[in-house]
């Protein structure tokens, strides 16, 4: 990952803002997801370009999720979803291989599903990708990643489906 604070930081805002503040989850997932990819195929390649690799996949995905909504959406769907794969790879293969087609799988499943079910999809993708954050970060046994994953994707869903009914609730106050 890329420093323990940040990576816990990272997936606390998005464990609890992932849905509220969409063009900051997918500029997170994509700056993830670039730093990974461009780890995974580049190692041999300076820091600074991981670095700018990582940025750019953020910044791309922000603006996009800022100026054209319905391309973020996918977009951060894709992000996640292939990050996701990614952190699953990685975790039952070889340390810094990637698939790229179950990667590529991944991102079209996510950004399906955030196209469909769009506000439902985006808080479940950012919670699978704040747990991981934070699950990686604190480096648990297995068992303990496991449980600690669980609980806080569950716990991630449960305060941003309650900031949404929130949000849906006082729109109503208002307009009655």
């Amino acid at each position: 990952m890329v420093n323990p604070i940040a990576d816990i930081v990272a997936g606390a805002v998005l464990l609890v803002l992932g849905r509220k503040l969409f063009w900051l989850f997918v500029a997170i997932a994509g700056f993830y997801l670039g730093f990974d990819v461009a780890r995974s195929l580049a190692a041999q390649q300076p820091a600074w370009l991981l670095w700018t690799v990582a940025i750019g996949a953020g910044l791309i995905g922000a603006v996009l999720a800022m100026l054209l909504q319905r391309v973020g959406f996918a977009l951060g769907g894709f992000y996640a979803g292939g990050y996701i794969t990614l952190l699953a790879i990685q975790r039952f293969a070889t340390p810094g291989t990637i698939d790229v087609t179950a990667f590529v799988v991944g991102g079209v499943i996510g950004a399906v599903l955030v196209a469909f079910l769009v506000d439902w999809a985006i808080i479940v993708l950012s919670c699978l990708v704040g747990a991981a954050l934070v699950v990686l970060a604190l480096a648990l046994q297995p068992l303990a990643s496991a449980l600690v994953y669980a609980g806080l994707v569950a716990a991630g869903i449960m305060v941003q489906a309650q900031l949404m009914r929130g949000g849906d609730h006082r729109r109503e106050h208002r307009s009655g």
